[in-house]
């Protein structure tokens, strides 16, 4: 239990360190449709890594049993294989010349987000979310000998870690908008200068932590 405690935290984290989630949500902060949008933005990310969080929970747990050796196995081995897919697309970045942009004209897609919709602002939640770090947590839980309320909590608190950093952007830019604007600017210039370095870096710890567990599971 706690192996999984920690995994699960540590995957939340994951999660929530997603720069262009983040980024995004700063930006739908000055929509035209108002502070609206980046709410349905939350809402679809939180919803989206629920669902696919209770569908593995659900589908593998009645597969394999939550805590068995099959199930240990099977989650080793996806865990392995996620591990090298992230660590390949981390060399890949890391290795790749970066393209340095003219800072002329606002981006296509930067004048998107300011006239976006709802439904679009939802479909781009349910787009942004960091799917293969769900899977991950999925099977850390249910790799652990758990009982359901004890995995129920282990998948909410997931969960909620791995939406605390959109759901404090869109609190902040809501209820204390003028007191957290140049925080929230600050920011957005940050991780716009930044996110290539933090996506790689995220790609290489978190790839190197799945493929240990994996090959730990395995041997």
């Amino acid at each position: 239990m706690s192996s999984a405690l920690a995994s699960v935290v540590l995957l939340g984290l994951a999660c929530a360190a997603n720069p262009w989630g983040i980024m995004i949500a700063i930006l739908l902060l000055d929509a035209r449709r108002g502070v609206g949008v980046v709410w349905t933005y939350v809402i679809a990310w939180t919803g989206a890594i629920s669902v696919v969080m209770a569908a593995l929970l659900a589908g593998l747990g009645a597969v394999f049993g939550s805590g068995s050796d099959s199930a240990n196995t099977a989650v080793s081995w996806v865990e392995l294989a996620l591990g090298v897919v992230l660590l390949a697309l981390g060399v890949r970045r890391l290795l790749s010349p970066q393209v340095e942009e003219e800072p002329a004209a606002t981006p296509r897609w930067l004048r998107a987000i300011e006239n976006i919709s709802y439904p679009a602002a939802f479909l781009l939640g349910i787009y942004s979310a960091t799917y293969p770090v769900v899977i991950a947590a999925a099977g850390e839980i249910l790799r652990a000998d758990t009982t359901t309320a004890e995995a129920a909590a282990l998948a909410a608190l997931f969960i909620v870690l791995g939406s605390s950093s959109v759901l404090a952007v869109a609190a902040l830019g809501t209820f204390a908008r003028n007191r957290s604007a140049a925080f929230l600017d600050r920011m957005r210039v940050w991780v716009t200068a930044h996110n290539r370095a933090v996506i790689t870096a995220i790609l290489f710890v978190l790839g190197a932590y799945l493929a240990a567990r994996g090959v730990e599971g395995v041997l």
